[in-house]
């Protein structure tokens, strides 16, 4: 019988909240001050008036590689499936962008056009044929992302939603997009980059 390393990870997602002057602060405090420990319990050094939270008791277990004990790589291509984080993280990244306008009072954003690191992405047309595109929009609602976009050669518009086409579903483009929206509301990069 064969041993294997089996490397995993749980991931716990909940909610601080906390009371805070500014969005630094909040994020400062819950850095510095919260936490949580396997086998333990959530805990803080923040006074109970100035944090409550909300977490599952029961982590996300993902199964991120499978090793045999001598080194050698197994053969798990079928056991470990990427779509779901992929999932995750497009999502994640389009709830932050979402979050973001919502701040804000928004839910759309235009880029300058003298931007001078503009956010690119692929189109393609009905037929199938792509077209290299720079971001000039975004719009959000509840439940969807819409990214408007200026078609490099041409200089038409088109529009990429968030469930069905590429320009609105890579999570390299959506990073990007993020920080732009962060760059142009808050006057800075995001500290994720």
């Amino acid at each position: 019988m064969a041993k294997y390393n089996v490397k995993v990870r749980y991931a716990f997602e909940g909610t601080y909240t906390v009371a805070a002057d500014d969005r630094d602060e909040a994020k400062r405090m819950v850095t510095r001050d919260c936490g949580l420990v396997m086998g333990g319990n959530i805990h803080t050094t923040l006074d109970d008036d100035e944090v409550d939270w909300d977490f599952g008791i029961h982590p996300d277990m993902q199964i991120l590689s499978m090793t045999l004990r001598n080194g050698k790589e197994a053969s798990i291509s079928t056991d470990i499936d990427f779509s779901g984080r992929i999932g995750e993280l497009r999502n994640d990244i389009i709830d932050a962008i979402r979050q973001l306008l919502y701040t804000h009072s928004m839910n759309a954003i235009r880029f300058p056009k003298e931007d001078c690191d503009p956010v690119w992405v692929i189109w393609f047309s009905d037929n199938g044929d792509p077209y290299e595109c720079r971001v000039t929009g975004l719009r959000v609602t509840a439940d969807s992302l819409t990214v408007i976009a200026e078609e490099k050669e041409g200089g038409f518009e088109v529009e990429c939603h968030s469930q069905f086409e590429l320009g609105a579903r890579n999570i390299d483009w959506l990073h990007e997009m993020y920080d732009a929206v962060w760059h142009q509301l808050e006057g800075t990069t995001s500290d994720n980059t």
